[in-house]
């Protein structure tokens, strides 16, 4: 029941993009309106410009001067407006889609790989940011403008006016239906090839030295080489295709084609007239030059807000609000199942992690053995089952305290780029030189706390993450493959330190190894089965 009341409460506070969507809503109606006023303004300064065409008074030609100030303000005020609404709407989706991040299970983390998070973080917030943008002004030109514009034409010289939409209808039906084809037929194509010659180069700059041990540095350069070519080949392919037509329907629309037109709908009705339909028939016009691009903006930002709702949707760790738990912190797991793209990873599994003891997770490749630790850490959601620490539910515990209470070690060689003493720090920000140099000598490592832990080598790095394990007031630490990176007889000082660790200061430790010769110095061992093989 509580494992419930706690998803329920998770889901009320998911971050959701219509929320996001609401909030920047006063703001682009605000520049919408002020587009809005400033398209008016414009056409009635064409409208004052054809009266003193057709009067020769300037008090006309005073009132457009005085439109166009007032287009020129408007325009401006709905550029503030809108970009303070899609600026606020940015900053606080990536705020979001960063805390959504935090809150993922590990499972689900490790699905998103770091295109996919780069492209949700940067890429689609900045094309939804864009969308919004210019959505203000977007709206203006390609409705109030040109609807009004046909009203007045049509007021002059009657439904005739609508050849004059000829030029624009050609077009608009270019950037609607085929480029959007051509796109579809030539564009995946000539990104893949883009993106080949991005991985011939880099595999090519990576691969130098061991190319140049091998002799075989010409066939990586033949590659790159050819996918140049290629691109080379597809670039002048999809101007000949794709840019060449896109030309010639931007060059229907210009002045010269337009003006014919109107010229010819409204040369017997005088100048009055004639100025009218010149005028205002750009007006229509001159919006479709700029269609394919709004288009653009709209289909890139619509793409953008479907993977961002999609990815806001994936659910989130439940959000514990217990501070303190009220017994022994004895660390258990009861009947405990996983299920991971519908395939176990684990059914059933019970164990009572021993106090003041080391105990080694061992089991073949795909056990589940991190995803184990993962989850005592609190940052996996079982299937069924439950986890406690001190009879009370890890998932219940709340944030801060589950971390004060649990450590976790992750496997690898991640370290900040920073100081060996700050990334100390992280663990005990109150410990000493004298402490922190301790941890280091029980890890097997004999460097000065100054130096940058981005220089050190791959076992270096690994043994400052373990000194985190000898400075850390949690009362369970878990650590995966904490010697994998290290040689048989610092692996084996560590192993008897961190069994040290756990009977001198009363902690559970738990460790993941393949290394079954350490495993079984631990004080208890619990073996996975691999289900995953089995099913």
């Amino acid at each position: 029941m509580s494992d419930l009341n706690i998803s329920g409460h998770n889901h009320n506070t998911r971050p959701n993009l219509s929320r996001q969507w609401r909030a920047a809503l006063p703001g682009l109606a605000g520049g919408t309106l002020a587009a809005v006023v400033a398209g008016i303004a414009m056409l009635a300064a064409l409208w004052f410009v054809v009266k003193f065409i057709g009067h020769s008074t300037w008090h006309w030609l005073g009132y457009a001067l005085l439109c166009w100030l007032l287009a020129a303000v408007f325009t401006a005020w709905s550029a503030w407006l809108a970009h303070q609404a899609e600026s606020r709407f940015a900053a606080t989706l990536r705020r979001c889609v960063a805390q959504h991040l935090i809150r993922l299970p590990m499972n689900t983390l490790a699905r998103q790989n770091e295109q996919t998070l780069k492209q949700l973080l940067t890429d689609d917030i900045s094309n939804l940011h864009h969308m919004l943008a210019h959505l203000p002004a977007e709206i203006a030109v390609f409705t109030v403008i040109p609807l009004l514009s046909i009203g007045i034409l049509i007021y002059f010289i009657g439904l005739a006016t609508l050849w004059v939409l000829l030029p624009g209808f050609i077009a608009s039906l270019y950037y609607l239906v085929i480029m959007p084809y051509m796109t579809r037929r030539d564009g995946t194509a000539r990104m893949q090839v883009m993106l080949d010659i991005i991985n011939k180069a880099d595999e090519y700059v990576r691969g130098i030295p061991v190319y140049r041990i091998y002799g075989q540095h010409s066939s990586a350069l033949t590659a790159y080489t050819q996918a140049t070519d290629r691109f080379t080949r597809d670039m002048v392919h999809w101007v000949a295709k794709v840019a060449t037509p896109a030309s010639i329907a931007v060059a229907l629309l210009q002045a010269v084609a337009t003006f014919a037109i109107a010229y010819w709908v409204s040369h017997a009705y005088g100048t009055t007239t004639l100025a009218a339909t010149l005028l205002f028939s750009l007006a229509i016009v001159t919006p479709t030059l700029r269609l394919g691009h709004g288009i653009d903006y709209i289909r890139a930002g619509r793409a953008a807000a479907k993977r961002l709702a999609e990815f806001l949707q994936e659910p989130l760790l439940p959000a514990g609000y217990i501070r303190q738990i009220q017994h022994p912190p004895t660390l258990t797991i009861h009947n405990a199942s996983l299920l991971q793209e519908e395939r176990p990873v684990w059914h059933q599994l019970s164990f009572t992690f021993p106090a003041g003891a080391l105990t080694a997770i061992t089991g073949a490749s795909g056990a589940g053995k991190t995803t184990l630790l993962n989850a005592l850490a609190g940052l996996v959601s079982l299937t069924s089952g439950d986890i406690e620490l001190g009879q009370t539910e890890v998932a219940a515990l709340h944030e801060d305290t589950r971390q004060q209470l649990i450590l976790l070690i992750p496997q690898g060689y991640d370290v900040l780029n920073s100081s060996v003493r700050s990334n100390l720090a992280l663990t005990a920000p109150e410990a000493s030189d004298e402490a922190m140099q301790q941890a280091l000598a029980k890890a097997q490592l004999n460097i000065d706390l100054s130096t940058p832990a981005s220089t050190l080598s791959g076992g270096e790095k690994q043994r400052v993450n373990i000194a985190r394990a000898f400075l850390s007031t949690a009362e369970v630490i878990l650590l995966d493959e904490p010697t994998s990176a290290l040689d048989n007889q610092h692996a084996q000082a560590i192993f008897q330190a961190l069994c040290e660790l756990a009977k001198t200061a009363h902690k559970t430790i738990i460790v993941v190894t393949h290394q079954q010769a350490l495993a079984n110095q631990a004080d208890a061992q619990l073996e996975l089965p691999n289900l995953r093989s089995a099913a």
